[in-house]
Formats: C-alpha cells, structure tokens, sequence
C-alpha cells in the first residue's frame, strides 16, 4: 500500500472521528434543552398540603427514582416545630441528588396554620443548613403547601436559611376553594410582597380540571390567581392545567404528568 493511500486512509478516519465527536457533542446539548436529566443541580423540597401524612409523596418519589435513584431525607415538624429526622442515603451521596420530604405533624385545614407552617418550614429549613450544609435547593408545593412555600418565599418568616431557585405549585388554593367567595386572607400580604419573587429563576403553577373548572376541591381561577404574584417577577412563569375527567384533587399530585413536570423543571434546573 502506497504512502499517500495510508495517508488519504488516515485523513478519512480523522475526518469521521471528527463527524461523530460533533454529532455527539451536538446530541448532548439537544438532551439539555429537551430536559433529558444529564445531572441533578440541586436537592428537591416537597412540601405537603393540609391533612397530610408521611406517605403523600410516597408514590411521586417512586416515579422520580424510576429514572435514577435518589438518596431521601424525611423531616417532620412537630407542632411545637421541633424537627424529627430520617434518611435513607450514604454519607457519601451526593447532596445535590437528594429529595426532601416534608410532613407536618399538625396539618389542619386552616388560614392560622398555615401561618405557623411557614415559621416551621423555616426551621426545617435551618435543621437542613446546619445538618447538610445545605445552602439552595428547588422546592415544590403541593396545595397549600404552595401557600406555605409562597410565604416563605415571599419572606414571611424570621429568616430564610436556604434559597429557593425553581418553584414548582400543584393544586394551589391561593384564593381558597369557593369561587364565590374568594378568600384572600393569605393572598394579599403575598401580592405586597412580590417583588420578593424576583430572585427566582422559574416558577410553574399546575392546576387540575375534571371539565367544571376545578379538581374537584380547588377552582382553576384559585391556582391561576398564582400569575399576579409571580408573572414579571420570577425569570419565568408557566401556567399549566391537567386537563382529565377523572381527576382529582388528591391525585393530581400522583400524575405521571407531573412527575414529568417535576424532572424537566426542577431535577435539572
């Protein structure tokens, strides 16, 4: 075989080296903006509604480690906001791969505890801090803790230990259940404070509707009420609605369409 055959053989296996580097290079990036999890940047924070239990995330922890294994810490508030904790994770796992979850010992349906609520998520907010070092993370709140997390957001506590990049609502009451008589108790003092939402990244606000407007307990317009506090404040709102005849207000959070939501827009983010 003469020389400038080896030659010509060589340019040609550089060149299809140098096709498939770029059509790899090129296939990682389509991944990133497709959401395709490459890696997880922060801890993910869910935070529980009112008549809560331990196990309401139960079944959306098992979809997200359906994709890749997540390390978990469990936190209960108690209600005098002492800080019970657990975790099934190694000391070497990383923390940014972590979910949290939340339950409150005390989870009545009511505007007072929510208040208290908000003072306890920020101690378990501190109790993550000083025991993880944990310094940001990406939350989610399912429907009032929406409200909870809105409220801490927004600043409502006596401190913020640890700050929130990407937001994700599902089923949030900010105006209460009843159309008719919208309940704005909690939603004003949010709307005053809305300017502090501008240090968010994104935000997505989910609700459901069986056809009549609602998930059975929680209107559309409650959940879409969400728009006058965080549109034009956060880098990016989204408005989402889980359009399904049998839906409901305690499985909406259950969704596989949600779990693809959370992936996208709070795993990687």
């Amino acid at each position: 075989m003469s020389k400038k055959v080896k030659w010509g053989l060589l340019a040609c296996a550089a060149f299809l080296l140098l096709i498939v580097g770029l059509g790899l290079a090129n296939q990682l990036q389509s991944d990133r903006t497709s959401h395709v999890i490459l890696t997880q940047r922060r801890p993910l924070i869910l935070i529980p509604g009112s008549d809560s239990s331990p196990h309401d995330f139960d079944n959306l922890v098992k979809q997200l480690n359906a994709q890749s294994q997540h390390p978990v810490v469990r936190l209960t508030i108690t209600a005098d906001h002492t800080i019970r904790f657990s975790e099934t994770r190694t000391k070497d796992s990383p923390l940014n791969e972590t979910i949290v979850v939340i339950h409150y010992e005390n989870s009545t349906d009511t505007n007072a505890t929510m208040v208290d609520q908000t003072q306890g998520l920020a101690t378990a907010m501190t109790d993550l801090k000083k025991r993880l070092k944990m310094r940001d993370a990406n939350a989610l709140g399912y429907s009032n803790g929406g409200l909870i997390l809105s409220r801490y957001l927004a600043g409502m506590t006596t401190s913020q230990p640890v700050t929130v990049k990407n937001v994700m609502l599902v089923g949030t009451p900010f105006l209460g259940t009843s159309t008719k008589h919208p309940d704005r108790e909690l939603f004003n003092p949010l709307l005053a404070k809305k300017a502090q939402f501008k240090s968010l990244h994104a935000v997505v606000n989910v609700a459901g509707d069986t056809g009549h407007g609602n998930d059975d307990v929680v209107p559309v317009s409650s959940v879409a009420a969400g728009k006058q506090l965080f549109m034009n404040q956060a880098d990016r709102y989204t408005q989402m609605t889980v359009n399904q005849a049998g839906i409901t207000h305690a499985k909406l959070i259950q969704e596989r369409y949600v779990a693809r939501l959370v992936r996208q827009n709070l795993l990687n983010q």
